[in-house]
């Protein structure tokens, strides 16, 4: 009998080292997920930093090629500014050539036509002059050189142009030279 209740004792040991060994097993499962999870976080974590680095730098990329596209615009809108600033006292030797002469003389005809082609050239450049004569001055686009008092003409507008003004494209080229009433 001794031997009987030795074996039962035996069988409830083997069961409960064998319930404490699934209990350790599931623990050690337990342990073993929450490693994994947090390593899955890291990964996630490295991951989405690795992914917010890639966006940043496309969106760097994407700002630098429209920067490099615009001023690839600029440089074909304005590359021609030099030549054309150059151009300027031709257009105005001509225009003091021509300002008290016979529109009648067929020379005189033939500067007026080598002026307008001239100047229609330079339009299809982008070339436009600025208003000046009557107009309200406006620093950015007038350089005062006399001031002159005037009841005809109210304060602050150009009485009299001495150069024209040129822009390029909406750049000033030459402010125009005036004088301004006061």
């Amino acid at each position: 009998m001794n031997d009987l209740a030795d074996d039962i004792k035996k069988d409830e040991n083997i069961e409960e080292n064998e319930e404490i060994e699934d209990i350790e097993d599931s623990d050690e499962e337990v342990i073993d997920a929450e490693i994994v999870e947090d390593e899955n976080e890291e990964i996630s974590a490295n991951d989405n930093e690795y992914i917010e680095k890639y966006q940043r730098l496309m969106a760097d990329f994407a700002n630098y090629k429209q920067r490099e596209e615009k001023a690839k615009a600029d440089f074909k809108k304005f590359a021609s500014s030099s030549l054309v600033e150059k151009l300027l006292p031709v257009l105005d030797n001509f225009d003091r050539a021509l300002k008290d002469k016979d529109n009648e003389d067929p020379f005189v005809k033939g500067v007026i036509m080598t002026r307008d082609e001239l100047i229609k050239t330079l339009k299809n450049e982008g070339l436009e002059e600025i208003a000046s004569d009557g107009e309200k001055f406006d620093h950015n686009l007038h350089h005062a050189v006399m001031t002159e008092e005037s009841e005809t003409v109210e304060e602050d507008y150009v009485i009299e142009t001495f150069q024209k003004g040129y822009k390029l494209n909406g750049r000033i080229l030459r402010p125009a030279m005036v004088k301004v009433s006061k």
